[in-house]
């Protein structure tokens, strides 16, 4: 978003950069005009400007809202002793909206930095204090600023730790609950909502893994995404933002870790989402590690879960992408013997596999499936992994088998891996 303006036109600026902070200095600043600029910033903070009018309190914040509205202008306020910090007490004293509304909007507009900084605003406890307050307010637009600073300060990873840290998740849950306000009332916080999911996806993309086990270990977090792609009154575009954060929580989460287990549970209730293949590339991911597949295959719903992405109806790129990653999460999986045995006995898996096999033509129904199973059942007399190598039920482990890699870009090798994994299945009955 960019940087509006009290009382002018809206100055284009860039809400999201990529890249660190830099260090602030204050240059080549004479010692006297420091100690004056010091000493004025002390006047500041002493409480004098509470004794202002109400409306000159207002034309002061426009006017430095106005200022940080344009880029050559952020750093330098944000280098100014005091100035952030009272645009935030003006929050906190001020008992009319408009005041509040004007501030969320300068600190919005000071967030954006400028090309080559993003501002560390993590680091001051006033800021992240005034921030959770405005993103409860009322009014749907200081809340949609509050939001987008924090996204503008999680463009940094060092901020994204810090944010994730605060108060042991303070700010985490903020932007939980106003993802997770699916109320028809609550209609207008529907661009709040989309720029909060947005934050919670940009910092699961953090590379720094303080960051991203916060996340993972915050209570409530995997399943308020899950629950909200299946809002009746929730916007698509904070649907793709959920499940692409899911996505890349299931990259990152593997066992023994404690959130694993929340992870597939929210997983299993997200499996109604098929707008994008982010859900079914979820298990996947979790099924491309040998130590996540038993746990998979013995988690509570999870089979049946994938088997129904693996049967998603219709045609089209985006449904296919659907089911050929649902088939090959079930591949995957059943490379391992102990997972193997409990697909085995799961008649929509079979059936998957069966329809990903031999086509839709040939499976009218599931006494068809059955009846194929048992005449194949008759012909496989020995195990078959993905590679195509064929040995005995103590054949080879799976680090002797072919990994996931770029031969999963070819189709015809996909298809091939899907039908060995039936047939696997069905040896394994």
């Amino acid at each position: 978003p960019g940087a509006p303006v009290i009382g002018g036109s809206s100055a284009a600026t860039s809400a999201g950069m990529s890249g660190g902070s830099a260090a602030i200095s204050d240059g080549d600043e004479p010692a006297d005009a420091r100690a004056k600029r010091l000493e004025m910033a002390t006047r500041a903070t002493s409480g004098a400007g509470l004794y202002m009018t109400e409306a000159a309190r207002f034309n002061t914040i426009a006017t430095l809202t106005n200022l940080a509205a344009h880029e050559a202008n952020r750093m330098p306020m944000l280098r100014e002793p005091g100035l952030l910090d009272n645009i935030c007490r003006a929050v906190h004293n001020e008992r009319s909206d408009v005041p509040k509304q004007c501030s969320a909007l300068a600190i919005m507009n000071l967030s954006n930095g400028d090309m080559d900084h993003v501002p560390e605003m993590a680091r001051n406890d006033l800021v992240l204090e005034t921030l959770l307050k405005l993103m409860k307010e009322d009014n749907p637009e200081t809340r949609r600023n509050s939001v987008v600073t924090i996204f503008n300060v999680a463009c940094s990873d060092q901020n994204t730790v810090r944010l994730a840290r605060y108060r042991d998740g303070t700010i985490l849950e903020a932007l939980v609950e106003l993802v997770g306000s699916d109320d028809p009332f609550f209609r207008t916080h529907d661009e709040a909502r989309s720029n909060a999911a947005e934050t919670l996806f940009n910092m699961s993309c953090s590379e720094i893994s303080e960051t991203t086990d916060r996340m993972a270990n915050h209570a409530g977090l995997l399943e308020c995404l899950a629950v909200t792609l299946r809002g009746e009154h929730t916007g698509l575009e904070v649907k793709m933002y959920c499940s692409a954060t899911l996505r890349r929580m299931a990259e990152l989460i593997r066992h023994p870790m404690i959130a694993q287990g929340a992870l597939l549970s929210a997983l299993v209730k997200a499996a109604t989402w098929t707008n994008t293949d982010c859900i079914a590339e979820a298990f996947r991911a979790q099924a491309s590690l040998p130590e996540n597949c038993i746990i998979m295959a013995h988690h509570h719903g999870l089979l049946n879960a994938l088997s129904r992405l693996a049967l998603t109806r219709g045609e089209g790129q985006d449904v296919e992408k659907v089911r050929m990653a649902s088939c090959l999460a079930i591949e995957m999986m059943s490379r391992q013997d102990e997972a193997r045995a409990l697909l085995s006995q799961n008649e929509g898996i079979i059936m998957a596999l069966t329809k990903a096999s031999y086509g839709e033509e040939q499976q009218q129904d599931a006494d068809f499936a059955r009846s194929l199973i048992s005449e194949m059942n008759g012909s496989v007399t020995e195990y078959m992994d993905a590679s195509g190598r064929s040995s005995g039920r103590g054949g080879p482990n799976n680090e002797e088998r072919e990994d996931r890699g770029d031969s999963d870009d070819d189709l015809s090798l996909q298809s091939r891996r899907i039908q060995l994994a039936l047939k696997n299945l069905v040896a394994a009955m």
